[in-house]
């Protein structure tokens, strides 16, 4: 298994080869939210907005979103010339729902933007967050999404394992996955246990080993 090293968005393995991320596996091999997705995209066509560009919008303040708690964990400003008003405001919203949460737990900060890149399975991701909370270590993922999907059970799962695996000596209690609203300042805190933690690992693997396949056909 590779270092921990920092290869912003792209994450390179030892031999110099692209690593996917955690991420792409999840995203390009599951689908298990594609008519979802189809069906919201003809209701935004319907209405007259272009749905590409609201989900490039939405990923903006999302993006946005970690940057204010990377730098604020940081004690560092954040410029926010690249974003637009309407994506500033939102995120600014999210953002006070983050230290409201702060204020309502034992919360410190280990390490923020965690980068593993994975040499046995030729994976990458970024954690955004190892914390512990009050004496248990938790491993901790920020989302702007309106709804907690599967999708980010095994995305955090897969975190956990990398992570340990990474470090043998580390025990994960538990993942996290902490929702932030756009409209109001409000958060929701999700528990992944152990066992869904396992559970979602076991689905992540075997979407990995699809898409390993994928080059053979």
């Amino acid at each position: 298994m590779g270092n921990l090293d920092l290869h912003g968005n792209n994450y390179v393995l030892l031999d110099g080869t692209k690593a996917p991320s955690v991420t792409t596996i999840i995203g390009q091999n599951l689908g298990w939210n594609k008519n979802v997705l189809i069906n919201w995209a003809k209701r935004q066509t319907m209405i007259g907005k272009d749905a590409d560009r609201v989900l490039q919008d939405a990923a903006d303040t999302g993006t946005l979103t970690h940057l204010l708690i990377e730098n604020h964990q940081r004690g560092l400003d954040t410029d926010t010339k690249d974003f637009t008003r309407s994506q500033t405001e939102k995120a600014m919203i999210a953002f006070s729902g983050y230290l409201k949460w702060v204020e309502k737990t034992q919360f410190k900060a280990l390490a923020n933007e965690v980068v593993i890149v994975d040499e046995e399975q030729r994976i990458a991701g970024t954690i955004d967050c190892i914390d512990k909370m009050g004496d248990d270590l938790v491993v901790i993922d920020w989302k702007t999404s309106r709804w907690l999907y599967k999708e980010h059970k095994i995305q955090i799962s897969k975190y956990v394992d990398m992570y340990e695996r990474k470090q043998p000596k580390a025990q994960v209690k538990y993942g996290m996955v902490l929702r932030f609203e756009k409209e109001e300042c409000k958060f929701h805190q999700h528990k992944i246990q152990r066992d869904k933690i396992d559970a979602g690992i076991k689905i992540f693997d075997t979407l990995l080993e699809l898409h390993n396949l994928k080059s053979s056909v």
